[in-house]
């Protein structure tokens, strides 16, 4: 086993989350997943962190009112010192929310991907907003206190349709400083995102999920995210 770990060692060989590794070689040629998760109600509730009050439901994990821009979730995802500040890493988020409670009032969850201390992803808006702004924007912002401040956010094109979906798709590159989010509005709807903040990859990777506003509440269904290292 000492003779195998350092092996492994020599070859640049470096352990990610299931088990996967990269190879921090230069020359590295192939795409490695280090990490897939499907978070059902019941796996969020077990496995994250969640700082606000919530209640398991059998479809779904709720979290009720609470305090504007207040972290709701938190996951890691990537430890730190795994990866570099310079990797090449392709993230996807896919969450599902219940439409009910979303079109009943407003709803506009932000979620996306931090370092601990940086924040980029989206704002999922509920169907009220789209006459004047896109069903989901550019959301950025320092999460050091655990509340989003300075935030910078951005618009994107308008749609026709005002159903609300209740399942989104978000792809971020952080190193790119890009994102995007789509969603099924207008037979396929696409935002392309480019970020101010470089999160540092040395520190780590986190799913966040806030609170836009005081009133609004939540029901996640579930939430699937996939890391790739290029």
């Amino acid at each position: 086993m000492l003779v195998l770990v350092g092996l492994l060692v020599l070859l640049g060989t470096t352990c990610l989350p299931g088990g996967a590794k990269a190879n921090n070689n230069v020359q590295e040629v192939h795409t490695i997943l280090p990490y897939h998760q499907l978070m059902t109600p019941k796996w969020i509730h077990d496995h994250a962190i969640l700082t606000t009050p919530h209640a398991l439901h059998s479809q779904y994990i709720e979290f009720p009112s609470g305090v504007q821009f207040e972290q709701m979730l938190r996951q890691q995802l990537v430890p730190p010192n795994v990866l570099s500040s310079t990797d090449s890493v392709a993230i996807t988020i896919t969450i599902a929310m219940d439409t009910q409670v979303a079109n009943s009032g407003d709803h506009d969850l932000q979620i996306g991907i931090s370092d601990g201390a940086s924040f980029v992803g989206f704002i999922v808006q509920d169907k009220h907003n789209y006459p004047n702004t896109s069903p989901c924007r550019l959301e950025e912002a320092d999460i050091s206190t655990g509340i989003l401040q300075n935030i910078a956010g951005g618009s994107g094109p308008l749609v026709a349709s005002r159903r609300y979906s209740g399942e989104i798709n978000i792809h971020i590159r952080p190193t790119e400083k890009w994102g995007s989010c789509h969603t099924e509005h207008d037979e396929g709807y696409t935002n392309i995102a480019n970020y101010q903040r470089l999160l540092d990859l040395t520190k780590g990777l986190y799913l966040d999920m806030y609170r836009h506003s005081p009133l609004e509440k939540y029901r996640i269904k579930y939430i699937v995210v996939d890391i790739y290292l290029d």
